[in-house]
């Protein structure tokens, strides 16, 4: 679940694989990520967000571009919004990791929190 950390600052916390499937949008260029919040995010919004995957401690910082709004939780999605992975080293670097932990699962039919 993202919550506001110091600053502004959202962070996310994605425990486990089955989490990070649903939250990760493979067909965004560069990949993309679904951050679970009640925070009011317009597409095109540029957002900073400290994301912490699963099986680790460590925060990856993600800044980039709101490219998919959940307005309120529906079908069983809940509210909150996608950041665009950059084409920087550091986007590249969360892509990487997550299409690393999700290895054999992107193709699964599991539903996302997107589609």
């Amino acid at each position: 679940m993202a919550m506001p950390g110091r600053g502004g600052i959202i962070t996310c916390n994605i425990e486990n694989v089955d989490t990070l499937y649903a939250s990760y949008l493979p067909f965004v260029v560069n990949g993309a990520m679904f951050i679970p919040s009640d925070r009011p995010q317009k597409l095109g919004d540029e957002v900073f967000v400290a994301v912490t995957l699963p099986g680790s401690s460590e925060r990856m910082p993600l800044n980039g571009k709101v490219v998919w709004v959940n307005h309120k939780s529906q079908s069983g999605r809940p509210a909150g919004f996608a950041i665009q992975f950059g084409k920087d080293a550091v986007g590249l670097n969360v892509k990487n990791e997550v299409e690393r932990l999700l290895a054999g699962k992107i193709d699964s039919p599991q539903a996302t929190y997107t589609m």
